[in-house]
């Protein structure tokens, strides 16, 4: 294990071991803990009410807090498996009752996350398939890379980086690595110092849609679909990074979802040998089209998928195993050389609006991100169909409060 070898080894030595919660959450977590590199005994899964829950999930019993003093040892590591918004009034419940080792696997969580790369890690290695880190690649190249790394440029990348977010500037094709991290007006307060991610460049989503001006750089500017923002989300940004950006590199990430990454890793970033950066995978069970439809209208999906065949058929096979697989890459955050950026968008923006043309519009604020939700699965079968072709690195994601 390379991401979650702590708290596998905390769950591995605990008296009892107890997952929280048995929605699809859950039944993602207990699937991954079942299976290598983890291969843990679940004693129990643990529900607030029994009522509307099954008896057994994956063959492990169901209890509630009511019996769980019966079974279950004081000293148990309690693994809360859970959308996020539950977990204070869950951990008030089992601190309650006693229990104090909890530990957070939420839908979006850190340490989840790590949880899954491992998983992943491990699949890939099982049917001989690369699994390539950002880390590793970058200081397996460090030896014989170290006078190039020196000669990056006179002017820092990072500093470049902050000079461009600090005034957009149509001057902006000299090398580089513009990491973009999309902000909205309507983006909510973060408890976190983020001085860490200084090296970002904000960018405002949807600046056509309101007066308001949070950003320097708006996605509003040069070419553009920024009133398009309700369905498309942060690729409202990722279109104007597109057609108005001209850096070696370029990236997108969201105001609370980060890349773990530093100014000395984009310096070596810009002179490796790496075309790609993705974030550690989503995993999904039953399979990444059953979760889909779960979670959100599940026409969607099938219009996709007749975009797909309808306008690039090469790629219906890669995305037939994407929907009957169990992972996908999240959030439509990614960095990679500009040229494959373009090649992507190129892509992938008229899929969407295929999908657009024959989906319409939701009433429902959620849903109506439908444009969104699409490309983040269509951007795993985008890379997956292409991972020969370039060199893919993966990176932890930081989720912030």
């Amino acid at each position: 294990m390379y991401y979650a070898k702590d708290v596998a080894e905390e769950l591995k030595s605990s008296v009892q071991l107890i997952v929280f919660g048995a929605g699809l959450v859950s039944y993602e977590v207990v699937s991954c803990l079942l299976e290598a590199p983890y291969k843990l005994h679940i004693d129990f899964i643990m529900v607030s009410c029994k009522e509307g829950n099954p008896d057994r999930m994956l063959g492990i019993p169901v209890i509630d807090l009511e019996f769980a003093p019966n079974v279950v040892d004081k000293d148990a590591a309690i693994v809360v498996a859970t959308m996020g918004k539950h977990l204070s009034l869950i951990c008030d419940n089992l601190h309650q009752r006693g229990y104090f080792h909890i530990i957070p696997f939420t839908f979006e969580s850190d340490l989840w996350s790590l949880v899954q790369g491992d998983y992943y890690r491990e699949f890939c290695l099982s049917r001989q398939k690369k699994f390539l880190t950002l880390e590793e690649e970058l200081h397996l190249a460090e030896d014989g890379g170290k006078e190039k790394l020196g000669s990056i440029n006179s002017e820092s990348s990072i500093k470049r980086v902050n000079r461009i977010s600090e005034h957009f500037s149509q001057d902006v094709k000299s090398k580089s690595v513009h990491i973009y991290t999309v902000r909205c007006h309507a983006d909510r307060k973060l408890k976190e110092e983020l001085s860490r991610y200084s090296w970002e460049i904000p960018i405002q989503a949807g600046a056509a849609l309101t007066e308001q001006r949070i950003c320097k750089i708006c996605d509003n500017q040069g070419e553009n679909i920024s009133h398009k923002n309700k369905q498309y989300c942060e690729l409202t940004a990722l279109y104007w990074i597109w057609k108005n950006d001209y850096s070696d590199y370029a990236g997108l990430c969201h105001y609370r979802r980060h890349f773990e990454l530093d100014a000395i890793i984009l310096g070596k970033l810009a002179c490796s040998g790496i075309d790609v950066v993705l974030t550690l995978p989503i995993l999904n069970f039953p399979s990444v089209g059953k979760v889909y439809s779960h979670d959100h209208v599940g026409y969607d999906w099938k219009v996709m998928m007749e975009a797909i065949r309808v306008l690039e058929p090469d790629y219906v096979e890669t995305a037939n195993t994407l929907q009957d697989g169990n992972f996908y890459y999240g959030y439509n955050m990614f960095i990679t050389r500009k040229w494959i950026l373009d090649n992507y968008c190129a892509w992938l923006f008229p899929i969407l609006q295929y999908c657009e043309e024959h989906c319409g519009s939701r009433t429902d604020g959620y849903q109506e991100r439908y444009i969104g939700f699409l490309a983040e699965r269509l951007m795993g079968i985008y890379f997956l169909h292409n991972e020969a072709a370039y060199k893919i690195v993966h990176v932890r994601k930081h989720f912030v409060d």
